[in-house]
């Protein structure tokens, strides 16, 4: 009576120990690390069927399931211990879930991996060894408690799903690539965009991957600045070397020039955009924000006239607009103080609209209006000085209120962060 007892209580924790890694492992394949097994899948199977994460989650679960339940006929853990059953496919399972950009590169050495299989093999043994005897003597001579055994195993499986998870891949920046990478196959630009828009952690592969998508969306000069630009104008093109789901000539192919070894990304920016006798507007963008991003505004207003009609009646990229406001503006940079506070104070408050008819504005911002003609009927078209001035008057104000430059550095990113006024000021 008490062997079936015994034999009654080791199914059902069998099967609750089964549920219950299932269902972690499930979860871990097929919504937590979703992105690594089919940028993976992309790079073994080249394409050649449709990936389905759920498809795949089953599959390995499944296999991962039956692992444990087939090796435990041999290791025979039981009552308490019968989680530790679960330590090959928790270390498996971490395995094939520890994916990195070296599947592009082909750079991977599994040595490391193979001491950790090694030893999980052999703790494995030697644990199923030790315990026998033990689960044996506590099911003849020290009956347990139901509610025991379970939370044992309960925490067994706990440390390790934990294992699992430090052992696996856990770059964020390398998940974000490739989930968005993952929308964009899909169509979906608008939500590869969105993907981890809110971090300030962002990696070259990561930074050049939303230039690529802003671009087909149109929307690169608009909203290039709303994510963070560590890397300059060299974070605009991916790095010569793939690391990234997103092939570099693919990037290449929208601007219809390859990049030569070892040039510097605004050298060949500036030599794709001269070349072409009719560059695409994904071209000239991204040259423009080259400028923009190494912070030659002076040379952004040389070369913005030869790209945008300013005389026409669409208005221009904000980020575009941006830029002129703060070269315009811009009174240290241009080296030319006002003789009093009170005189900058009053020039800044001004109307966009209202310089051409004001006689004393400072020469050398009539020289500039006029040499890169910014014509008085096309001011208002290039800024909006109901909004965008205000704006910008509103963040020097700001800026003044906080002496201190880390205290002033939160505050402006916080209100002015997606704009390029906080990338020229503030980014190193």
């Amino acid at each position: 009576m008490r062997e079936h007892a015994d034999k009654s209580l080791q199914n059902k924790i069998n099967w609750l120990c089964a549920i219950v890694f299932a269902i972690f492992s499930f979860t871990f394949i097929g919504v937590y690390q979703a992105s690594l097994l089919e940028a993976l899948y992309d790079v073994v199977a080249t394409g050649k069927l449709k990936y389905n994460g759920y498809v795949v989650a089953t599959i390995v679960t499944a296999v991962l399931v039956f692992v444990a339940l087939w090796l435990n006929r041999y290791a025979k853990f039981r009552f308490e211990w019968t989680a530790l059953a679960y330590l090959p496919s928790s270390l498996l399972l971490a395995f094939i879930t520890d994916i990195d950009s070296s599947i592009y590169s082909g750079e991977n050495s599994f040595v490391m991996w193979s001491i950790i299989l090694f030893t999980g093999a052999m703790a494995y043994t030697v644990i199923a060894y030790v315990l026998r005897g033990m689960c044996i003597y506590n099911r003849r001579y020290k009956p347990q408690l139901r509610t025991k055994i379970v939370w044992r195993n309960f925490l067994i499986l706990t440390i390790l799903f934990c294992l699992t998870g430090l052992l696996s891949n856990s770059d964020e920046n390398f998940k974000n690539e490739t989930q968005a990478y993952s929308f964009y196959k899909k169509g979906d630009i608008d939500a590869a965009l969105n993907v981890a828009n809110r971090s300030l952690n962002a990696s070259h592969e990561l930074t050049s991957s939303r230039a690529f998508y802003l671009a087909l969306n149109n929307e690169l000069p608009n909203q290039l600045f709303a994510y963070p630009q560590y890397y300059g104008v060299e974070g605009l093109l991916p790095p010569q070397k793939q690391m990234t789901p997103l092939h570099p000539d693919t990037v290449y192919t929208l601007l219809g020039t390859q990049r030569m070894q070892d040039e510097a990304a605004l050298d060949y920016l500036r030599r794709a955009v001269k070349n072409d006798t009719l560059p695409s507007a994904a071209l000239v963008d991204y040259y423009l924000c080259g400028l923009l991003l190494d912070k030659r505004v002076a040379e952004f207003v040389e070369e913005l006239p030869l790209y945008y009609d300013l005389q026409s009646e669409n208005p221009l990229p904000r980020h575009y607009k941006e830029a002129l406001l703060y070269y315009v503006t811009a009174v240290d940079e241009l080296d030319l103080p006002f003789e009093t506070d009170s005189m900058r104070a009053e020039y800044m408050k001004m109307s966009i609209m209202d310089w051409k008819d004001i006689g004393d504005l400072p020469a050398h911002y009539k020289e500039a209006l006029t040499k890169y003609a910014f014509a008085a009927d096309g001011i208002e078209t290039l800024v909006d000085a109901d909004s965008l001035g205000k704006e910008f008057v509103t963040m020097l104000e700001m800026e003044k209120q906080y002496p201190e430059l880390h205290i002033r550095t939160n505050y402006i990113r916080k209100k002015y962060g997606n704009t390029y006024w906080w990338y020229f000021g503030y980014s190193e």
